[in-house]
Parts: structure tokens; sequence; C-alpha cells
């Protein structure tokens, strides 16, 4: 088991035993989205140490709602890397990049 994998596990385990949501995808949503915020805020302050913590935050809920979704995080950031991997890229304004060909299958 990768630690990525440990991660997700524990995550999931602390949810579980704090009783915490373990079922309800549209929570999990609106909670990434209130650390998401928060973590706005942070960056606006400039205060880089509330901003990395409230990415982690970010980065647990995603990986809880991963485990929600029985989804092996690991597996699936390896795969989405390797597809973006394969993407071409063009600059499509001052704010943003897309997609000009998806290489993949």
């Amino acid at each position: 088991m990768s630690e990525l994998a440990d991660l997700q596990e524990r995550i999931f385990k602390n949810k579980k035993e704090k009783g915490f949501n373990v079922s309800d995808i549209g929570t999990e949503l609106l909670l990434i989205t209130e650390e998401l915020g928060e973590a706005v805020r942070a960056f606006r302050r400039e205060n880089k140490t509330e901003l990395a913590e409230e990415i982690v935050d970010i980065i647990i809920y995603c990986l809880g709602l991963l485990a929600i979704l029985d989804v092996d995080a690991s597996t699936a950031i390896q795969k989405k890397v390797e597809e973006n991997e394969k993407r071409v890229y063009q600059k499509v304004s001052e704010q943003g990049w897309g997609v000009v060909e998806d290489k993949g299958d």
C-alpha cells in the first residue's frame, strides 16, 4: 500500500470514528467549497502558513470524498497525471489555458 493510500485510509477511519459524514457526497462538496473560500481569504491576507493549512484541509476532504466513492486516490491521481501529460495545451487568454488536443485514447 502506498503512503497516499495509507493516508486516505487514515482520513476515512478518522471521519468514521469522529462521527463525521461518510456518505453524503453533496455535503462533502459543500465542505470542500467552504475550505476553498478559507484558502482564498488566507491568500488575500498574504498568510502563506494559513493558506498552506487550508490547502491541506482541501486535500484531506478530497481524499475522504474519494474514499466515500470507493476510489483509490493514488491510482486515480496517477491516471489523471498521465492523461494530463498527454494533452497539448495552448494559452487561450491572459487568465488561462485550454486543451488543444487530447492525445489520450
